[in-house]
């Protein structure tokens, strides 16, 4: 007989991360809910747990039977969404090793699969959920629902660039979830139910967007009959929480809920001088190494550059389509892309141009800082004292935000055009971007993020002697 199983995760306890308690409760109301539909055979519970115990247990569990109908996912706790995949965030997450102390959301897909279930349901309440379906340089989310998943649905709680917010006793996503599934008294409640019920109820919150994901019929049931629902409904709606095995009443009032959003977003947000601060540090930071490979003193001289514009930053585009896709509520950053329509040769008649291809546009990107903020664009050049060497030339890229600092690295050669000069790296420069608090040590941004010059000059000393220059 076909099971439906539920996996359950909630983080409440964080190293490095700040504290969410109210995701406890977000699982023991998840659980209580899906024990309502009287549904699912087995609901496994799992907080503040280690990550790498939780997957191996979801691994048992799919090889312990056969024929499953649904599994469904929850997770409650911090998420943290950067270049290469959304990652759900667990007890001991480090931003510099996220594959091994988080569940991103392509391996939490892999072990769905396994299940080889008719309906998988992912549920996820932390921000930066809403992963867009297509990325330039991971395999798309489309090609992997088609390939891998009979059925598949996934509400996350906002998009890629927003906060999921939290409360004192219940995440406001998971309140108005539950909300949502109980929202029909009669007759089959369906996953398309739900996801409409969501977009009802955070019309009003501009600052917080559920984002929906649906590969299948729209027929997917949550619960046969709503009527198992009752008794749960009523608790829910209607009692009040003073402890954890009670069920909730509803959060705050809406007001109430955006000042405690404004309140935690001035939280993140420094003053000026700690922002310049912040920037200085993580370039005298990433100078600051060449003390450690005095080996490479010996072969190049250094010199930095400092820019208070991004006028000198190269592949524009792919740095605009971050700044859109992370949005955000200030402008300290904005981008102007002009299309030019180039000119026709003289000579060339009307009635031969209309024959000919449409009209052709170059197109300009630029990027403009409006923040104030001085050295957003810095480099070292690695000048070489011998010949025989190419320069190499190292690069950091500040993108400053209200709450956060996205930072853009590449390191790359620039070869000889004569004895004493040298020409600009000619290929597409291919930037590696991760983002920070304003309040994150700098030191530690430097080492951990930004891509190490010097290693990327001693690699290109060392191909030398194994002949690969």
């Amino acid at each position: 007989m076909s099971q439906n199983i539920a996996i359950l995760i909630g983080n409440t306890k964080y190293d490095e991360l700040s504290t969410l308690n109210c995701c406890a409760n977000d699982v023991h109301q998840m659980r209580e809910l899906l024990l309502a539909t009287k549904k699912f055979s087995r609901i496994l519970d799992y907080i503040d747990k280690p990550v790498d115990l939780v997957k191996d247990e979801i691994r048992e569990l799919a090889e312990s039977g056969e024929g499953f109908e649904e599994v469904f996912l929850y997770f409650s706790g911090h998420g943290l969404s950067n270049s290469d995949d959304f990652f759900m965030c667990f007890s001991d997450f480090k931003e510099s090793s996220p594959n091994t102390t988080g569940l991103s959301r392509n391996d939490a897909f892999e072990l769905i699969r396994q299940f080889q279930a008719e309906l998988s349901v992912v549920v996820i309440d932390a921000c930066e959920a809403g992963r867009n379906l297509i990325k330039n340089h991971v395999t798309p989310l489309s090609y992997t629902l088609k390939n891998k998943f009979s059925n598949f649905v996934q509400f996350s709680s906002c998009t890629e660039g927003q906060f999921s917010l939290a409360g004192d006793r219940i995440s406001l996503f998971t309140y108005e979830f539950i909300k949502a599934c109980l929202n029909k008294e009669k007759g089959p409640v369906y996953y398309s139910d739900v996801e409409s019920a969501l977009r009802d109820a955070f019309l009003g919150h501009s600052s917080q967007t559920p984002h929906f994901i649906r590969q299948g019929t729209s027929q997917e049931k949550f619960c046969a009959d709503a009527a198992h629902l009752r008794d749960f409904r009523e608790a829910f709606l209607v009692a009040p929480a003073s402890d954890n095995n009670q069920l909730v009443s509803p959060p705050a009032t809406e007001f109430a809920l955006a000042k405690e959003a404004i309140k935690e977003m001035e939280s993140l947000i420094p003053t000026m001088d700690k922002a310049q601060e912040f920037i200085n540090g993580v370039f005298e930071h990433t100078l600051s190494a060449s003390g450690k490979t005095p080996e490479i003193n010996e072969l190049f001289d250094i010199r930095t550059v400092k820019y208070d514009d991004f006028e000198l930053v190269q592949n524009k585009r792919s740095v605009i389509d971050l700044l859109t896709r992370r949005g955000g509520s200030d402008s300290f950053v904005e981008s102007d892309v002009e299309k030019t329509k180039r000119r026709r040769p003289f000579g060339i008649s009307t009635a031969l141009a209309a024959l000919t291809s449409e009209d052709e546009y170059d197109t300009t990107y630029n990027i403009l800082n409006h923040s104030k903020l001085k050295s957003v664009h810095v480099g070292i050049y690695f000048e070489p004292k011998s010949i025989a060497l190419n320069r190499v030339f190292s690069e950091i890229v500040f993108l400053p935000r209200l709450t956060e600092c996205l930072i853009l690295t590449c390191n790359s050669y620039e070869k000889r055009s004569s004895w004493d000069s040298f020409n600009e790296f000619d290929g597409t420069k291919k930037w590696k971007w991760s983002h920070h608090s304003w309040f994150d040590d700098p030191s530690e941004v430097a080492e951990d993020y930004v891509s190490d010059p010097y290693s990327f000059t001693k690699k290109y000393v060392f191909s030398f002697s194994e002949g690969n220059t």
